[in-house]
Protein backbone atom coordinates (compact mmCIF):
# COMPACT_ATOMS: atom_id res chain seq x y z
CA UNK A 1 0.00 0.00 0.00
CA UNK A 2 2.84 2.34 0.84
CA UNK A 3 4.55 1.48 -2.46
CA UNK A 4 1.35 2.14 -4.40
CA UNK A 5 0.83 5.44 -2.70
CA UNK A 6 4.43 6.42 -3.39
CA UNK A 7 4.10 5.56 -7.12
CA UNK A 8 0.87 7.48 -7.43
CA UNK A 9 2.47 10.53 -5.85
CA UNK A 10 5.49 10.20 -8.15
CA UNK A 11 3.24 9.85 -11.21
CA UNK A 12 1.34 12.94 -10.20
CA UNK A 13 4.60 14.84 -9.99
CA UNK A 14 5.74 13.72 -13.47
CA UNK A 15 2.45 13.93 -15.42
CA UNK A 16 -0.30 16.42 -14.80
CA UNK A 17 -2.66 14.45 -17.10
CA UNK A 18 -3.59 10.81 -17.41
CA UNK A 19 -2.21 8.61 -20.19
CA UNK A 20 -5.52 8.70 -22.08
CA UNK A 21 -5.62 12.49 -21.86
CA UNK A 22 -2.07 12.78 -23.16
CA UNK A 23 -2.83 10.45 -26.09
CA UNK A 24 -5.99 12.38 -26.98
CA UNK A 25 -4.08 15.65 -26.84
CA UNK A 26 -1.24 14.36 -29.05
CA UNK A 27 -3.74 12.95 -31.55
CA UNK A 28 -5.63 16.22 -31.76
CA UNK A 29 -2.40 18.18 -32.14
CA UNK A 30 -1.22 16.03 -35.07
CA UNK A 31 -4.62 16.35 -36.73
CA UNK A 32 -4.48 20.13 -36.43
CA UNK A 33 -1.04 20.13 -38.03
CA UNK A 34 -2.30 18.00 -40.93
CA UNK A 35 -5.34 20.22 -41.48
CA UNK A 36 -3.59 23.57 -41.08
CA UNK A 37 -1.82 24.26 -44.45
CA UNK A 38 -4.21 26.12 -46.80
CA UNK A 39 -2.86 24.28 -49.87
CA UNK A 40 -2.28 20.92 -48.20
CA UNK A 41 0.89 18.87 -48.50
CA UNK A 42 3.11 17.50 -51.24
CA UNK A 43 4.74 14.10 -50.71
CA UNK A 44 7.49 12.74 -52.96
CA UNK A 45 6.75 9.06 -52.51
CA UNK A 46 9.29 6.34 -53.31
CA UNK A 47 8.07 2.96 -51.99
CA UNK A 48 11.30 1.08 -52.84
CA UNK A 49 14.80 2.29 -53.75
CA UNK A 50 14.53 0.67 -57.21
CA UNK A 51 11.44 2.65 -58.21
CA UNK A 52 11.05 6.23 -59.28
CA UNK A 53 9.24 8.93 -57.30
CA UNK A 54 5.54 9.80 -57.40
CA UNK A 55 4.38 13.31 -56.56
CA UNK A 56 1.30 13.09 -54.33
CA UNK A 57 -0.85 16.00 -53.09
CA UNK A 58 -2.74 15.56 -49.80
CA UNK A 59 -5.44 17.84 -48.36
CA UNK A 60 -6.71 16.84 -44.91
CA UNK A 61 -9.99 18.12 -43.46
CA UNK A 62 -11.37 18.27 -39.92
CA UNK A 63 -14.19 15.84 -40.77
CA UNK A 64 -11.77 12.95 -41.29
CA UNK A 65 -11.51 13.11 -45.08
CA UNK A 66 -8.35 13.45 -47.14
CA UNK A 67 -8.20 14.41 -50.82
CA UNK A 68 -5.43 12.59 -52.70
CA UNK A 69 -4.25 13.82 -56.11
CA UNK A 70 -1.62 12.10 -58.28
CA UNK A 71 -0.62 11.66 -61.92
CA UNK A 72 -0.68 7.85 -61.59
CA UNK A 73 -2.82 6.72 -64.51
CA UNK A 74 -3.77 3.15 -63.50
CA UNK A 75 -7.41 1.94 -63.43
CA UNK A 76 -8.56 4.52 -66.01
CA UNK A 77 -7.10 7.39 -63.97
CA UNK A 78 -9.00 6.38 -60.82
CA UNK A 79 -6.21 7.77 -58.65
CA UNK A 80 -5.93 11.18 -60.30
CA UNK A 81 -8.30 12.73 -57.76
CA UNK A 82 -10.10 10.88 -54.97
CA UNK A 83 -11.34 11.60 -51.46
CA UNK A 84 -11.16 8.93 -48.75
CA UNK A 85 -11.24 8.82 -44.95
CA UNK A 86 -8.25 8.82 -42.62
CA UNK A 87 -7.71 8.42 -38.91
CA UNK A 88 -4.95 8.98 -36.37
CA UNK A 89 -4.33 6.10 -33.98
CA UNK A 90 -1.92 5.50 -31.15
CA UNK A 91 -0.08 2.22 -30.66
CA UNK A 92 3.58 2.55 -29.77
CA UNK A 93 3.25 6.07 -31.13
CA UNK A 94 1.01 8.16 -33.36
CA UNK A 95 -0.08 6.51 -36.61
CA UNK A 96 -1.66 7.98 -39.75
CA UNK A 97 -3.91 5.46 -41.51
CA UNK A 98 -5.61 5.85 -44.91
CA UNK A 99 -8.78 3.84 -44.34
CA UNK A 100 -10.22 3.36 -47.85
CA UNK A 101 -8.85 2.00 -51.11
CA UNK A 102 -6.55 4.57 -52.68
CA UNK A 103 -3.37 5.13 -54.67
CA UNK A 104 -1.40 3.85 -51.67
CA UNK A 105 -3.54 0.70 -51.39
CA UNK A 106 -3.16 -0.04 -55.11
CA UNK A 107 0.63 0.10 -54.91
CA UNK A 108 0.58 -1.98 -51.72
CA UNK A 109 -1.17 -4.93 -53.41
CA UNK A 110 1.00 -5.01 -56.55
CA UNK A 111 3.42 -7.87 -57.27
CA UNK A 112 1.67 -10.08 -54.73
CA UNK A 113 2.08 -7.35 -52.10
CA UNK A 114 5.87 -7.40 -52.46
CA UNK A 115 6.31 -3.82 -53.68
CA UNK A 116 6.69 -2.66 -50.05
CA UNK A 117 4.23 0.16 -50.51
CA UNK A 118 2.08 1.11 -47.53
CA UNK A 119 -1.03 2.93 -46.37
CA UNK A 120 -0.22 3.09 -42.65
CA UNK A 121 2.51 5.41 -41.40
CA UNK A 122 4.17 6.12 -38.07
CA UNK A 123 4.58 9.77 -37.14
CA UNK A 124 8.24 10.60 -36.47
CA UNK A 125 8.62 14.34 -35.91
CA UNK A 126 8.33 17.83 -37.37
CA UNK A 127 11.37 19.42 -39.00
CA UNK A 128 12.48 23.02 -38.29
CA UNK A 129 11.15 23.88 -41.78
CA UNK A 130 7.66 22.71 -40.86
CA UNK A 131 7.63 19.38 -42.73
CA UNK A 132 5.97 16.40 -41.04
CA UNK A 133 8.07 13.22 -41.15
CA UNK A 134 6.46 9.77 -41.26
CA UNK A 135 7.88 6.27 -41.64
CA UNK A 136 6.22 3.20 -43.10
CA UNK A 137 4.61 0.85 -40.61
CA UNK A 138 4.51 -2.30 -42.77
CA UNK A 139 8.00 -2.41 -44.32
CA UNK A 140 9.98 -5.47 -43.31
CA UNK A 141 13.29 -4.47 -44.91
CA UNK A 142 14.02 -0.97 -46.21
CA UNK A 143 12.05 1.58 -44.19
CA UNK A 144 10.28 4.22 -46.30
CA UNK A 145 10.61 7.75 -44.91
CA UNK A 146 8.12 10.36 -46.11
CA UNK A 147 8.29 14.10 -45.65
CA UNK A 148 4.99 15.98 -45.87
CA UNK A 149 6.00 19.42 -47.15
CA UNK A 150 3.57 22.30 -47.27
CA UNK A 151 2.32 22.70 -50.84
CA UNK A 152 2.26 25.92 -52.79
CA UNK A 153 -0.91 27.30 -54.36
CA UNK A 154 0.08 26.02 -57.83
CA UNK A 155 1.19 22.58 -56.61
CA UNK A 156 -1.15 20.74 -58.99
CA UNK A 157 1.03 21.95 -61.88
CA UNK A 158 3.70 19.51 -60.63
CA UNK A 159 1.50 16.57 -61.62
CA UNK A 160 2.39 15.26 -65.08
CA UNK A 161 -1.02 14.23 -66.34
CA UNK A 162 -0.64 15.93 -69.73
CA UNK A 163 2.78 14.33 -70.21
CA UNK A 164 1.32 10.90 -69.39
CA UNK A 165 -1.47 11.41 -71.93
CA UNK A 166 1.01 12.40 -74.64
CA UNK A 167 3.19 9.34 -74.00
CA UNK A 168 0.07 7.19 -74.29
CA UNK A 169 -0.69 8.88 -77.62
CA UNK A 170 2.78 8.00 -78.86
CA UNK A 171 2.45 4.33 -77.90
CA UNK A 172 -1.12 4.03 -79.22
CA UNK A 173 0.02 5.02 -82.72
CA UNK A 174 1.89 1.69 -82.96
CA UNK A 175 -0.73 -0.28 -81.06
CA UNK A 176 1.78 -1.67 -78.58
CA UNK A 177 1.53 -1.76 -74.79
CA UNK A 178 5.19 -1.22 -73.89
CA UNK A 179 6.78 0.56 -76.84
CA UNK A 180 10.41 1.27 -77.51
CA UNK A 181 11.13 4.94 -78.15
CA UNK A 182 13.97 6.64 -79.94
CA UNK A 183 15.29 9.98 -78.76
CA UNK A 184 16.67 11.87 -81.76
CA UNK A 185 19.02 14.82 -81.30
CA UNK A 186 18.28 17.79 -83.54
CA UNK A 187 21.90 18.96 -83.84
CA UNK A 188 23.81 15.69 -83.47
CA UNK A 189 24.11 12.53 -85.51
CA UNK A 190 22.74 10.51 -82.62
CA UNK A 191 19.65 8.53 -81.66
CA UNK A 192 19.15 6.84 -78.28
CA UNK A 193 16.70 3.97 -77.71
CA UNK A 194 14.79 3.77 -74.44
CA UNK A 195 11.68 2.40 -72.77
CA UNK A 196 9.61 3.50 -69.80
CA UNK A 197 8.01 1.51 -67.01
CA UNK A 198 5.29 4.01 -66.13
CA UNK A 199 4.08 1.88 -63.22
CA UNK A 200 7.43 1.75 -61.38
CA UNK A 201 8.55 5.09 -62.86
CA UNK A 202 11.79 3.70 -64.30
CA UNK A 203 13.47 4.31 -67.65
CA UNK A 204 15.97 2.07 -69.45
CA UNK A 205 18.35 3.21 -72.21
CA UNK A 206 19.39 0.23 -74.36
CA UNK A 207 21.01 1.34 -77.61
CA UNK A 208 22.62 4.22 -79.51
CA UNK A 209 22.82 4.61 -83.28
CA UNK A 210 23.85 7.37 -85.68
CA UNK A 211 20.90 8.98 -87.42
CA UNK A 212 22.79 8.99 -90.68
CA UNK A 213 23.57 5.29 -91.12
CA UNK A 214 24.02 1.72 -89.88
CA UNK A 215 25.74 0.43 -86.78
CA UNK A 216 25.05 0.87 -83.12
CA UNK A 217 26.26 0.66 -79.56
CA UNK A 218 24.61 -1.21 -76.70
CA UNK A 219 23.70 0.75 -73.56
CA UNK A 220 22.89 -0.87 -70.24
CA UNK A 221 21.48 1.92 -68.08
CA UNK A 222 18.33 2.09 -65.94
CA UNK A 223 17.20 4.57 -63.33
CA UNK A 224 14.08 5.77 -61.59
CA UNK A 225 12.49 9.02 -62.64
CA UNK A 226 10.05 11.63 -61.39
CA UNK A 227 7.34 13.20 -63.53
CA UNK A 228 7.15 16.89 -62.68
CA UNK A 229 4.79 18.87 -64.87
CA UNK A 230 6.03 18.42 -68.44
CA UNK A 231 9.45 17.17 -67.33
CA UNK A 232 10.98 13.79 -66.62
CA UNK A 233 13.69 14.06 -63.95
CA UNK A 234 16.10 11.13 -63.92
CA UNK A 235 17.12 9.79 -60.53
CA UNK A 236 20.62 9.34 -61.96
CA UNK A 237 21.86 11.18 -65.05
CA UNK A 238 22.69 9.20 -68.18
CA UNK A 239 26.31 10.15 -68.85
CA UNK A 240 28.85 8.68 -71.25
CA UNK A 241 30.23 8.65 -74.77
CA UNK A 242 27.89 7.09 -77.31
CA UNK A 243 28.74 6.88 -81.00
CA UNK A 244 31.43 9.51 -80.48
CA UNK A 245 29.09 11.89 -78.63
CA UNK A 246 29.50 13.01 -75.04
CA UNK A 247 26.04 12.70 -73.49
CA UNK A 248 24.67 13.95 -70.17
CA UNK A 249 20.91 13.69 -69.60
CA UNK A 250 19.68 14.71 -66.11
CA UNK A 251 16.18 15.59 -67.29
CA UNK A 252 14.01 16.15 -70.37
CA UNK A 253 11.35 18.85 -70.59
CA UNK A 254 8.76 18.17 -73.28
CA UNK A 255 6.85 20.89 -75.07
CA UNK A 256 5.03 20.00 -78.29
CA UNK A 257 3.29 16.93 -79.70
CA UNK A 258 3.22 16.85 -83.51
CA UNK A 259 2.90 14.51 -86.49
CA UNK A 260 5.95 12.48 -87.48
CA UNK A 261 6.88 10.70 -90.70
CA UNK A 262 4.72 7.61 -91.30
CA UNK A 263 6.11 4.12 -90.71
CA UNK A 264 5.54 1.41 -93.34
CA UNK A 265 5.31 -2.00 -91.66
CA UNK A 266 3.34 -5.23 -92.08
CA UNK A 267 1.66 -3.91 -95.24
CA UNK A 268 0.32 -1.00 -93.22
CA UNK A 269 0.95 2.70 -93.02
CA UNK A 270 1.25 3.69 -89.38
CA UNK A 271 0.58 7.33 -88.53
CA UNK A 272 2.82 8.20 -85.61
CA UNK A 273 3.46 11.28 -83.52
CA UNK A 274 6.58 12.80 -82.01
CA UNK A 275 7.16 14.71 -78.79
CA UNK A 276 9.66 17.57 -78.93
CA UNK A 277 11.66 18.53 -75.87
CA UNK A 278 14.89 19.90 -74.45
CA UNK A 279 17.56 18.28 -72.29
CA UNK A 280 18.45 19.68 -68.86
CA UNK A 281 20.65 22.74 -68.57
CA UNK A 282 22.23 22.18 -71.99
CA UNK A 283 18.80 22.87 -73.53
CA UNK A 284 19.62 20.66 -76.53
CA UNK A 285 16.56 19.99 -78.69
CA UNK A 286 15.47 16.36 -78.96
CA UNK A 287 12.48 14.50 -80.33
CA UNK A 288 10.91 11.39 -78.81
CA UNK A 289 9.02 9.05 -81.11
CA UNK A 290 7.91 5.40 -81.03
CA UNK A 291 9.74 2.83 -83.11
CA UNK A 292 9.29 -0.79 -84.17
CA UNK A 293 13.02 -1.39 -83.79
CA UNK A 294 13.85 -3.18 -80.54
CA UNK A 295 17.57 -3.62 -79.80
CA UNK A 296 16.74 -6.79 -77.84
CA UNK A 297 16.06 -8.44 -81.20
CA UNK A 298 19.77 -8.47 -81.97
CA UNK A 299 20.41 -10.82 -79.06
CA UNK A 300 17.54 -13.07 -80.12
CA UNK A 301 18.82 -13.24 -83.70
CA UNK A 302 22.24 -14.52 -82.58
CA UNK A 303 20.82 -17.24 -80.34
CA UNK A 304 20.69 -20.86 -81.47
CA UNK A 305 18.20 -23.48 -80.31
CA UNK A 306 14.55 -24.40 -80.40
CA UNK A 307 11.84 -21.91 -79.51
CA UNK A 308 8.28 -22.64 -78.49
CA UNK A 309 5.45 -20.35 -79.59
CA UNK A 310 1.70 -20.35 -79.99
CA UNK A 311 0.90 -20.92 -83.71
CA UNK A 312 -1.57 -18.05 -83.49
CA UNK A 313 1.38 -15.72 -82.82
CA UNK A 314 2.95 -16.48 -86.21
CA UNK A 315 2.31 -13.64 -88.65
CA UNK A 316 2.94 -13.10 -92.33
CA UNK A 317 2.88 -9.47 -93.35
CA UNK A 318 0.59 -8.49 -90.50
CA UNK A 319 -1.86 -11.40 -90.83
CA UNK A 320 -1.96 -14.39 -88.48
CA UNK A 321 -1.18 -17.63 -90.30
CA UNK A 322 -1.47 -19.93 -87.29
CA UNK A 323 -4.45 -21.85 -88.67
CA UNK A 324 -2.81 -22.36 -92.06
CA UNK A 325 0.48 -23.51 -90.56
CA UNK A 326 -1.33 -25.91 -88.23
CA UNK A 327 -3.12 -27.44 -91.24
CA UNK A 328 0.00 -27.64 -93.41
CA UNK A 329 2.42 -29.09 -90.83
CA UNK A 330 1.46 -32.40 -89.28
CA UNK A 331 1.87 -32.44 -85.52
CA UNK A 332 1.94 -28.63 -85.23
Amino acid sequence: MLTTACNENEDNLIFEKTADERVAEATAELKQRLVAPPNGWIVRYQPIPESGVYNVLLNFSEDGNVRIRTDFGANDNEFYDQTITYRIDNSLGLELIFENYSFFSFLFEQNAATLEAEYEFNYVNETPEGALVFSSKSDLSSLTILAFEQAQENAESLLGRALNANLETLSASLGVISPVYRLNYANRDLSLYLSFNSFLRTVSFTYATPLSGEGGQAIDFSTGYTVQGNSILLGESLAGNFQGNEVNIPSITFSQLADAADIEACAQTLDIQQYQGNIGESNETVTLLPTLFDPAGAAFRSNAGTYLANPGDIYDNGESVGRRVTQDIEGM
